[in-house]
């Protein structure tokens, strides 16, 4: 299993609001071109299914997950239930601090073929790296700061 961690700073705005953008996936295929589609099914207030294609190496990544949008705790999580992988599992915490929104994209994957990992997990690592803070840089602006660093013990992944 490979965990992929993607932190970024959203200067000057509320976590609600992050929330709320980050909820509505079907805008992330108009915002990058390796998003070639997200459809979203199934919509209540807290739960949904969404099924995505996205670009990847040659060819096309295609999965169906179920995602579950926890404003208490302002956290989207997701699982696949169909698809491409072996599994792929994340979430999304989000985090107010002062003006300022921390984000964190935490995901682990499997394709589920060891001889292959050496060579695909890499790549699939840097693609989610850098679909995601495209999205990010596309819906709330070029002055998202990314780091290294972790929200640190604030971020829990449910089990």
């Amino acid at each position: 299993m490979r965990r992929v961690e993607i932190h970024a700073v959203i200067p000057s705005t509320s976590a609600n609001h992050v929330f709320d953008t980050l909820s509505d996936f079907r805008h992330y295929a108009a915002l990058v071109d390796t998003v070639v589609s997200v459809e979203m099914h199934r919509e209540t207030g807290k739960e949904a299914e969404s099924s995505w294609v996205v670009k990847f190496r040659n060819g096309l990544l295609k999965w169906t997950e179920r995602d579950w949008f926890k404003r208490e705790e302002l956290k989207l999580e997701f699982e696949q239930i169909d698809g491409d992988f072996e599994e792929f599992t994340g979430a999304w915490h989000i985090e107010q601090q002062d003006s300022d929104v921390k984000v964190a994209l935490i995901v682990d994957f499997d394709f589920g073929v060891p001889s292959l990992e050496s060579i695909v997990n890499p790549v699939a690592a840097r693609v989610l790296t850098d679909v995601t803070q495209q999205i990010l840089i596309g819906l709330f602006s070029k002055d998202v700061q990314f780091n290294e660093a972790p929200l640190g013990a604030e971020v829990e992944l449910s089990a």
